[in-house]
């Protein structure tokens, strides 16, 4: 399958009309090499998925309204409270460039046919492999990095149940 160039024009919060990802493609290289999840080696695919996990994105119904009519992407937005506070109109969540990221991994493991695996180390740059820190006491905290996009975005739609349906069919 021959897959075109295309590029990543990431929105960085000023709502953009060329924006078409909310990450760039080396937090997709990260998230792979840090957590070991499974994505395809060809970086033109790379792109086509993380392309496709942000269309999705914008697809859904999010708290709020676009902060600029004219922008490409589903944020920043107007009039979004998350527990009694409203979001700033420039600010793009870190759960929506992390639910991006893990919904291309969604995808591309559906594709392929396979588990996606909760991870237990991860990868220092220095080569060190290291346990991850799973309980934290304490203020109710923000969903890992590593945690399913589902529950990266439940937050900010308008209803928390997801449900994720392409070609072959839904996953939840």
């Amino acid at each position: 399958m021959l897959i075109s160039e295309r590029v990543l024009v990431v929105e960085h919060g000023q709502g953009s009309r060329f924006s078409n990802s909310f990450v760039a493609l080396e937090k997709l290289t990260f998230y792979r090499d840090y957590y070991g999840f499974r994505i395809p080696e060809a970086e033109a695919e790379q792109v086509e998925l993380l392309l496709r996990a942000a269309a999705d994105i914008n697809g859904r119904q999010w708290k709020g309204r676009k902060a600029k009519p004219e922008q490409a992407m589903a944020w920043p937005r107007r009039d979004c409270k998350i527990e009694y506070q409203t979001l700033s109109e420039t600010f793009v969540p870190f759960e929506l460039e992390w639910g991006q990221v893990r919904l291309a991994v969604e995808l591309y493991a559906d594709e392929q046919g396979f588990q996606i695996e909760e991870p237990t180390h991860c990868t220092e740059p220095n080569g060190r492999r290291t346990r991850l820190q799973r309980d934290t006491p304490g203020l109710r905290m923000r969903p890992p990095p590593y945690a399913p996009s589902r529950t990266q975005f439940a937050d900010f739609l308008v209803m928390r149940g997801l449900l994720l349906v392409h070609g072959r069919g839904a996953l939840n």
